[in-house]
């Protein structure tokens, strides 16, 4: 029996059935992945895209509801660039304004709306690609006289296959590695799941491009122009559209957008994340965010080693010791006057300690959510075979109890990932990845690198010269009425943590130089019991008090810090403006 029309249901489990294909074939899609940037996770963000997209959408009797719901999902949940033209390709049909049921007709006219529309949201669009093949597929969709879904995918399905291979030859980059657009051929699988629920032949497994299962693609990231592929999902924008897309040329390329001024997700690669937040943040509500850093995205492709690491945002540590040992990190979420920003990766600190003084609502943080974490997992799981998570102290934060209770419901993910509380934060926490990164590179298994890190917590010390206790009486950080008297008198203080990861405060002064000396002094006591292994500073804003400060303690120590980097935005929301710090590594 053939299709003629589909209601809200069929169409549902038609897309279920294209994601199938998808999952199915995402490791080969992330590995054919070379444009625009050699990143190897087209098929990871498609399949992100539309399995949250589905899990969140309404399967209605009708075509127009589930349309309409599984399109204002996908526009929510894309992810990277081919996830972006996706969920644009199903905003188009989301149009539809038919029968309660959909026929073949009108799903012709739909898939040529979309194709069209696609060229509109895709700044400077490039032949040889996704978009090509969908536009190629329109045109002979417009040229046949079909009724049935049956014969439309049947007749169709040799074209698109026929698209995605000529995309190799259309474009330079492909030809380099011999290879289609990993997005065309993501497109491709999607509707060839389409075809198969229609046909009942669900759960047959095809193999088209079996020849590059065992390719292998190692790109120099050294040639790319930008660094970031970033995303911003923002809702209520009251700036002309075409013009806020035009004016971020200015910062980054393969700009492309699903939704509209209502809700719209918008994808572009950039040096400066944090410049393209701050100009969304003037044009509507930045509702979510992600960052990828292509670089380190490119070196997990060589699969270096078994074993990485992932840490959060509160963890203040060099860029370079990042790169260097490819350490990744999840950000904690900062809310700013109903805005999300991603510490350390859409906000810098400087414009966040901005918003602090002149927002109308003190801003709040909050650890990530189980949609970050399964994104971030889902990416590193790909290219290790292990992973340590190590999050800032459990009695700071819920991060520990977010990873925690994620792993509780997911047991597969078990004997993959080990979770381990630093009991530490900022530049303690720094030094405690960076050590077990070392270790991780020396070849070491993951039980000995639990061995040899049992001591490691209790000889990282961390002292925060606090300036003020305005922010701290803001946060809910300590007793208000307390921070409160204690702001009004402009009262100083150290704070620290105990061996329970627990913060604490002493060392009350009026005197900002009467703490620098408390803390110079914990440092001569640690050197009287040993050397200090390693070192690093950190601060809140840099200014002439820093630099007399870390003057005094490169004379004490008798070496260089290994760096010196600003505080996370999440805790400077708690020690405000002006504050130094130090953490250091004693040695055994």
């Amino acid at each position: 029996m053939k299709n003629e029309i589909l209601n809200g249901q069929e169409i549902f489990q038609l897309f279920k059935s294209g994601v199938e294909e998808i999952e199915r074939n995402k490791d080969l899609l992330n590995k054919i992945n070379v444009f625009p940037v050699a990143d190897g996770d087209t098929g990871s963000n498609l399949l992100y895209t539309l399995k949250s997209a589905l899990s969140f959408s309404n399967d209605s009797d009708s075509a127009i509801e589930t349309l309409k719901s599984i399109s204002e999902q996908a526009i929510t949940f894309a992810r990277g660039n081919s996830g972006i033209i996706f969920s644009e390709f199903i905003h188009g049909l989301s149009f539809y304004n038919g029968s309660e049921q959909l026929n073949v007709i009108d799903f012709i006219e739909l898939v040529h709306q979309s194709s069209t529309r696609l060229y509109e949201v895709v700044k400077n669009p490039i032949e040889g690609t996704i978009l090509t093949v969908i536009r190629k597929w329109s045109i002979y969709l417009k040229s046949i006289n079909v009724i049935s879904f049956n014969d439309l995918f049947e007749l169709s399905l040799p074209i698109i296959k026929q698209g995605v291979d000529e995309t190799e030859k259309e474009l330079k980059d492909l030809q380099k590695y011999k290879v289609p657009d990993s997005g065309a051929m993501g497109f491709y699988l999607f509707i060839e799941g389409f075809s198969k629920y229609i046909n009942g032949e669900t759960g047959r497994v095809t193999n088209d491009w079996k020849q590059f299962e065992t390719l292998e693609i190692v790109e120099d990231f050294i040639d790319e122009k930008y660094r970031y592929c970033t995303q911003f999902y923002i809702k209520d924008i009251h700036v002309d559209l075409s013009q806020l897309i035009n004016v971020l040329e200015k910062y980054g390329d393969s700009i492309a957008y699903s939704g509209d001024e209502k809700y719209l997700n918008i994808h572009l690669h950039t040096d400066e994340p944090w410049k393209v937040s701050n100009l969304f943040y003037n044009a509507g509500i930045i509702v979510n965010s992600k960052v990828d850093d292509m670089a380190i995205q490119n070196k997990h492709r060589e699969k270096k080693q078994k074993i990485g690491i992932l840490t959060d945002s509160i963890a203040d540590i060099g860029q370079e010791l990042i790169d260097q040992y490819d350490i990744g990190v999840i950000s904690m979420n900062l809310m700013v006057n109903q805005n999300v920003f991603l510490d350390k990766k859409t906000i810098q600190i400087e414009d966040f300690l901005e918003y602090v003084k002149v927002g109308h609502e003190f801003p709040t943080s909050s650890q990530p959510n189980d949609q970050q974490i399964q994104y971030e997992l889902g990416h590193y799981l790909d290219y290790y075979d292990q992973l340590l998570v190590i999050t800032v102290s459990s009695h700071l934060s819920g991060t520990y109890q977010g990873f925690a209770k994620y792993l509780e419901k997911h047991p597969e993910l078990k004997n993959r990932i080990v979770l381990i509380d630093s009991y530490l934060n900022s530049g303690g926490q720094g030094l405690f990845v960076k050590k077990v990164a070392q270790l991780i590179q020396g070849e070491e298994s993951i039980d000995n690198v639990l061995m040899k890190i049992i001591n490691l917590r209790s000889r990282i010390k961390i002292y925060v010269a606090l300036n003020d206790f305005e922010n701290l009486s803001r946060s809910g950080r300590v007793n208000k009425k307390v921070a409160t008297i204690a702001h009004k008198l402009n009262m100083k203080a150290i704070l620290s943590l105990d061996q329970d990861g627990k913060g604490k405060a002493y060392g009350f002064s009026l005197s900002s130089k009467h703490v620098e000396k408390k803390i110079l002094s914990e440092i001569d006591t640690a050197l009287k019991h040993g050397n200090i292994d390693e070192y690093v500073l950190f601060y809140t804003n840099e200014s002439k008090d820093f630099e007399k400060f870390k003057n005094k303690v490169q004379e004490r120590i008798k070496k260089e810090p290994i760096y010196c980097v600003p505080i996370s935005s999440a805790t400077a929301l708690h020690v405000g403006r002006d504050s130094l710090a130090i953490a250091f590594v004693g040695e055994v």
